[in-house]
């Protein structure tokens, strides 16, 4: 097992800020010393695993789609 894991994929994503919002992201990324797009990823991170309304949603979807690919069969064909 390598000591230093893997990078994580990063995806390209625009997204739309309000002003105000913009300035926090900008000021509080020169205050840590580091990117605005790092401390997206963090507060990210942070609010929306602890929502826990959110995690037992997304729980519910997993479940559901795992059980709907185990029962239903797949279609193959190729629609033209």
């Amino acid at each position: 097992m390598s000591i230093i894991k893997k990078a994580p994929a990063i995806k390209t994503r625009e997204v739309h800020l309000e002003e105000p919002v913009n300035e926090l992201l900008e000021d509080y990324a020169r205050f840590i010393e580091s990117t605005p797009d790092h401390v997206l990823n963090a507060a990210l991170k942070k609010v929306l695993w602890r929502d826990q309304d959110y995690r037992k949603w997304r729980d519910q979807r997993r479940n559901a789609q795992s059980g709907s690919e185990k029962t239903q069969p797949v279609d193959t064909r190729v629609r033209t």
